[in-house]
């Protein structure tokens, strides 16, 4: 598949309109392991010889394996980045993005269940994506088994139309899933304290590091392809769009995680200080008032114990 991004919505049965999974399984998990058995291919990005670990992350052994690992890599990242992430959209945007992407708090699952239900969730996203790779994709076992697959219209073989063909169905459905979802969202989340929201100046910043990176991943992929094979071998974008994809998503990755991990660092709950002296010492608050008392203070003890 050229755009990754698009194996999500083979899990989409899975999920719910209101961003959790069915049942007792992980809804991220379900997702990243969507795209779980192509990380090596942008990892090879900044490492080349990864490239032919794809072979093991698209076998059955790989699925249950290094898929699953992949996966939980991919959901610790997406956790980091996610408050920030939401922290830049339009404030009247925020509490249905967040608690469309929040979920279910996992803290209510029993540890042993959560880390099994993780894994099958994982196995199953990454399961979808290597049937999905077989049937658009040369020597595969489904264009192996449909002959029809590999005979060439107009150029190019059968399995490429429905490569990036179903590659951009699949962006669409996954855009139309989730602007429904967004209008029944309820707009009531809010976003922890320790993530702030940016100003303008904050989203400009965001957005030149991020869209950076985006850049100069596909500037180093595509320099590199054509060093290897040549400017001459470009016959047609197709021949060079993969190569731009893993670059830009490569990119895209190392401008999110320096951008959330940035932000949760350099994040502070905003402090209160008084409106008449900008600037000055932040203003504890106040002790509550007890009802007995007249005034502030701490409640005074009792002078014998009470009965029993």
């Amino acid at each position: 598949m050229p755009f990754t991004l698009s194996h999500a919505a083979a899990v989409l049965p899975a999920l719910r309109r209101d961003g959790t999974a069915r049942g007792p399984l992980v809804a991220s998990a379900l997702v990243a392991g969507s795209f779980s058995p192509d990380m090596t291919y942008f990892a090879a990005t900044a490492f080349p010889g990864a490239m032919v670990f794809g072979d093991v992350t698209h076998s059955p052994v790989g699925i249950v394996t290094a898929d699953v690992l992949i996966t939980a890599a991919l959901v610790a990242l997406w956790l980091t980045v996610r408050e920030p992430l939401v922290a830049l959209l339009p404030e009247r945007w925020r509490g249905r993005v967040y608690g469309l992407v929040r979920g279910r708090p996992w803290r209510e699952r029993h540890p042993t269940a959560l880390v099994g239900w993780f894994c099958l969730s994982a196995i199953l996203g990454a399961t979808t994506h290597v049937v999905w790779d077989s049937f658009t994709h040369l020597d595969r076992w489904g264009t192996r088994a449909i002959p029809v697959l590999g005979e060439i219209v107009a150029g190019f073989p059968v399995y490429l139309y429905a490569q990036y063909g179903g590659s951009a169905l699949a962006l669409g459905i996954l855009a139309w899933c989730a602007a429904r979802a967004l209008r029944t969202s309820p707009p009531g989340a809010v976003l922890p304290t320790r993530v702030p929201g940016p100003g303008r100046r904050g989203r400009l910043l965001a957005a030149a590091l991020i869209g950076g990176c985006v850049l100069a991943g596909v500037a180093h992929r595509v320099l590199r392809w054509a060093a290897y094979w040549g400017w001459d071998r470009i016959e047609t974008p197709l021949d060079v769009i993969p190569t731009a994809c893993f670059g830009a998503g490569a990119g895209l990755a190392v401008g999110l995680v320096l951008y959330g991990t940035g932000v949760r660092l350099l994040g502070s709950p905003r402090v209160r200080t008084t409106p008449d002296a900008p600037g000055s010492e932040p203003v504890p608050v106040p002790v509550p008032v007890h009802r007995d008392l007249p005034g502030p203070g701490p409640r005074p003890e009792r002078s014998r114990p009470g009965s029993r």
